[in-house]
């Protein structure tokens, strides 16, 4: 991929990024931004001064705000965009994106349809666009990552081919990609952790401490895992690296937009507020919709994401859900 063009769609913290560690690296990358401040911030000072304050970009890496001619130019197509936008993002590049390589970055469910980013894809685009899928999970702040922190993640397809391809192009001495054929268990991994993450932020915010936060983790571990397995998952996917791995850095954490929303909700916020006094959104609101409408619909049952779901959309006291969680029947483990 030294050779190719790449163009990373959407500028947010980590689609920021990653683009610039492309660019660190040496990848011919550029950037699809809607903001015309932050194009002007990268092009004049080489800051995101909204998604990623204070650090320094790659001069190699190039803003632009003219997304079908950029697409069109480009090999491969990184998408890194929030997932209650990523179908008009697909119904944008509809025509351009099935002709090219696609390493997608965002996670959640979209909430209407129940269908996660790969999915969304095949129903937008076609069942042909998954032989030229890629998802990109795992444990990775995209502050560290800018940082050149030693980073890893798993990447998923079905095209073990172009799986490799990326492996290879993407890897380096502080970025390492292993791989795994699990799409849709890294894409489940991937979303439900933010989810989780939120319950981790109020259990800091009702000033509980880790043996707490330990046990929730514990549980979110077994829950997540349940619900990927019902969906066709494998169970070691929630082993690695997109599983426990990312569980923990977004639960133990303290940099994740999940974790903070959960934190300020504790302590007295509302949903409202929060999502207003932020331009960065936290996946897991979108994500504790979605995964409540499709477990109840699936009859699998989530009860950490469900006192999430009581807490965000129902307005329920946090310490009450987190005693009702203790209070459940006892059973073994």
């Amino acid at each position: 991929m030294t050779d190719k063009k790449i163009l990373v769609v959407g500028g947010g913290s980590w689609g920021t990024a990653v683009a610039n560690y492309l660019a660190v690296i040496g990848k011919n990358v550029r950037i699809w931004l809607r903001e015309a401040d932050v194009i002007e911030s990268i092009r004049e000072r080489r800051e995101n001064h909204i998604f990623l304050p204070g650090i320094e970009l790659s001069p190699n890496l190039v803003p632009v705000s003219d997304l079908l001619p950029e697409a069109e130019n480009a090999d491969t197509i990184v998408t890194a965009v929030p997932s209650k936008f990523i179908r008009h993002t697909f119904e944008a590049l509809r025509g351009i994106i099935e002709r090219k390589d696609v390493v997608n970055l965002s996670k959640g469910f979209e909430s209407t349809s129940l269908k996660t980013i790969s999915q969304l894809a095949v129903e937008v685009l076609g069942p042909g666009i998954l032989d030229r899928w890629i998802t990109i999970s795992g444990p990775s702040f995209a502050r560290e990552l800018a940082q050149s922190h030693p980073t890893v993640v798993v990447a998923g397809a079905k095209n073990e081919n172009i799986l490799k391809d990326v492996q290879e192009d993407f890897s380096s001495d502080f970025f390492r990609v292993y791989r795994t054929d699990d799409l849709i268990g890294i894409e489940v991994a991937g979303s439900i952790k933010n989810v989780m993450a939120i319950a981790s932020g109020i259990v800091r915010g009702c000033n509980f401490g880790y043996n707490t936060t330990a046990s929730l983790v514990t549980r979110a571990s077994v829950e997540i895992s349940r619900f990927g397995v019902n969906l066709g998952a494998k169970p070691e996917t929630f082993w690695g690296l997109a599983g426990i791995g990312d569980l923990m850095l977004t639960c133990f954490g303290t940099l994740s937009r999940n974790f903070q929303l959960g934190e300020r909700i504790a302590r007295g916020e509302s949903l409202e507020e929060i999502e207003k006094s932020s331009a960065m959104i936290a996946e897991g609101v979108e994500t504790t919709l979605a995964i409540k409408k499709l477990s109840d619909k699936l009859g699998v049952e989530l009860p950490i994401s469900a006192q999430v779901y009581e807490i965000l959309f129902n307005k329920k006291d946090p310490l009450i859900a987190l005693k009702e969680l203790m209070k459940r029947s006892l059973k073994p483990e």
